[in-house]
């Protein structure tokens, strides 16, 4: 009873310096462009823009997750002033209560719960505290593989609707995921399937060892085949996922999900032929870019990726795993040591290289630890297969699916990867545990106490490495760079900036109120600009298809748009750039006749006519 009192106060600690940092985080972090889009969605629904009809970004369903706060506070206060403080602070609440719910489920293993917990809750936020895709996604994916993994220990009703409504809400933040729900009923029909596979493995099996043993007589052979146990009775206790109550349940969830999809789509105006008219367009132009990015350019950039970041990088990780499967000798203590050394050498140099590139794939940070847990998994005897089967291949199956849907590559990985990372503490608790007991069995020699002291100290390298790398110096170590300049209107209102971000933003607003006082509440605006939250300053009809803004305007995608929803041809267009040879101004050329006005941190383009 003392050990859990002193478990839950060092727990409470570590939660409280975790809350002290991230309330840092809210205030302090600047603004990013994914922040502002992934508000803009909600906002324009709420203004009177319909799901899939005017938005075509893909990522749109997960507004879902955002509508209601950004409605009640839009409603209350008449305006988007300080929505991201607020929104970052609801994120921030969602966040804390997943790392309690992780350390509440693992309490019984003590400081390796609190570990899993602070692994996740240090490394999620994605370097902004949204209510995004992303970070609801990860949210749900953890409660599902929780739900799937109480399923196991205890079959209960609610558990399975529960597992359900995670499953449907991740398909909401990734619709990519609901094949997902297809490979299952796949394993259930193999599952069905599996005694006639048993029968004649078991008598492989059993024919090939008599055949070994040419001593035993046939009356023998005949006894021995009728008294070999069922070498695979373990995965009978897997039974209670692949029965027809475990489906009708999950679907159960599954239809509580969908039912409010449905009804939050059609209360913005969606329509069934909206949405197959629109199907198209929503893989086109999102940044899912499922339709023109295919997987095979994925595969190639990935390669690309850890080729520049170290020559040997694609053959070392292979060849870790593939001499992990092979040897048979893995489980010795003193191979052990080589295949931890090894694994925690490639992440040094992982780490290292990603630190000299400091490109956008900097997020994919994760994966060492990742690499390094689930080589412990394969390197330890008696093996947590529920937790593997429960909850590691699930998020692994979710981390691919988020992989082939999304654009941003190991960015994505990097993310979805830290649910690996929560059941990956307990492989490594697990190897630990083992190596210590197979120590002190030999204690006669000193040998396997040195193994299991060296392996001891290459692990908590690697969990220190990984936090610290990721959630300190990645995640946080921005903090130290930002001023303490406090915006006091806006959607940023109430947040701190860098002094140079502050009189940019201070002068974009001035421009947004100049194009406010001389158009009309129904008068429709694009932007071309990065910051997409000046939409919800204007306060006018979005003109575009998306506020996603990959850096130009596309003008095929415009004309498109317009084309299908007339109504939304811009009155006004503002171009955040006073480079006289900008792109958009030269591409918008094409489009529309206006006449041009510069103002102090950009070009407005009041349209006189549309030449489509």
């Amino acid at each position: 009873m003392k050990k859990i009192k002193n478990t839950n106060s060092l727990f409470v600690i570590a939660l409280l310096f975790g809350l002290i940092l991230h309330f840092f985080f809210v205030i302090i972090v600047p603004f990013t462009n994914d922040e502002g889009f992934y508000a803009t969605i909600p906002f324009r629904l709420i203004n009177g823009d319909s799901l899939v009809q005017h938005e075509w970004h893909l990522t749109q369903f997960s507004s879902l997750f955002s509508y209601i706060p950004v409605y009640i506070w839009t409603a209350i206060k008449g305006s988007a002033d300080s929505i991201f403080i607020l929104l970052r602070f609801i994120y921030l609440l969602i966040h804390t209560a997943t790392a309690v719910v992780i350390y509440k489920f693992f309490k019984k293993y003590g400081k390796w719960a609190i570990l899993a917990s602070m692994i996740f809750y240090v490394q999620m936020p994605y370097r902004i505290l949204a209510i995004s895709y992303q970070s609801m996604y990860v949210v749900f994916l953890l409660l599902l593989s929780l739900c799937l993994f109480s399923i196991y220990q205890k079959s209960s009703v609610h558990f399975y609707i529960f597992a359900g409504i995670c499953f449907g809400c991740c398909c909401v933040c990734n619709p990519l995921f609901c094949f997902a729900f297809i490979l299952y009923l796949f394993g259930c029909a193999l599952w069905k399937k599996r005694q006639v596979v048993i029968d004649k493995l078991i008598a492989f099996k059993v024919s090939k060892s008599i055949s070994k043993d040419k001593k035993l007589t046939k009356k023998q052979k005949r006894e021995q085949k009728k008294q070999v146990p069922d070498i695979f009775s373990e995965m009978e206790k897997y039974n209670c996922f692949f029965t027809k109550e475990a489906i009708l349940r999950f679907s159960c969830g599954i239809i509580i999900v969908a039912i409010v999809a449905v009804i939050f789509f059609i209360s913005t105006g969606g329509t069934i032929s909206s949405l197959l008219n629109n199907i198209d367009n929503l893989l086109g132009s999102s940044e899912y870019d499922i339709a023109s990015y295919s997987i095979f350019n994925k595969l190639g950039d990935t390669i690309g990726y850890f080729t520049r970041a170290n020559l040997y990088m694609p053959v070392i990780l292979p060849a870790i795993f593939i001499a992990l499967l092979v040897d048979k000798k893995k489980k010795s203590n003193n191979r052990r040591l080589a295949y931890l050394s090894v694994s925690l050498i490639w992440a040094i140099i992982f780490i290292v290289a990603v630190l000299i590139q400091s490109d956008g794939y900097l997020f994919a940070t994760s994966l060492p630890f990742c690499v390094i847990s689930t080589v412990c998994y394969l390197l330890t005897k008696n093996k947590n297969k529920p937790l593997f089967c429960c909850m590691y291949i699930p998020c692994l199956i979710a981390t691919i699916f988020q992989y082939l849907a999304a654009d941003t590559h190991l960015a994505t990985i990097g993310i979805v990867l830290v649910a690996n990372n929560v059941s990956g503490v307990f492989f490594v608790m697990d190897l630990l545990k083992e190596m210590k007991n197979d120590s002190m069995e030999n204690s006669e020699t000193t040998k396997d106490k040195k193994y299991y002291g060296l392996c001891n100290s290459i692990i908590i390298i690697s969990v220190c490495l990984q936090i610290l790398f990721y959630g300190i110096y990645y995640q946080y170590g921005q903090i130290s760079r930002i001023g303490a300049v406090k915006a006091t209107t806006g959607p940023y209102s109430g947040l701190y900036m860098t002094e140079r971000q502050y009189n940019s933003y201070n002068k974009t607003i001035q421009d947004l109120d100049y194009i406010k006082s001389i158009s009309n509440q129904d008068d429709p605006v694009l932007l071309a600009t990065y910051n997409n939250w000046m939409y919800m300053y204007l306060d006018r009809p979005m003109a575009t298809y998306s506020t996603w803004y990959r850096g130009t305007l596309d003008q095929n995608q415009l004309r498109k748009y317009y084309k299908e929803n007339p109504d939304k041809e811009p009155r006004y267009i503002y171009i955040e750039s006073s480079d006289p040879k900008n792109a958009n101004v030269e591409m918008v050329k094409d489009l529309f006749q206006y006449t041009r006005q510069d103002l102090s941190n950009g070009v407005l383009l009041t349209v006189t006519y549309c030449n489509f």
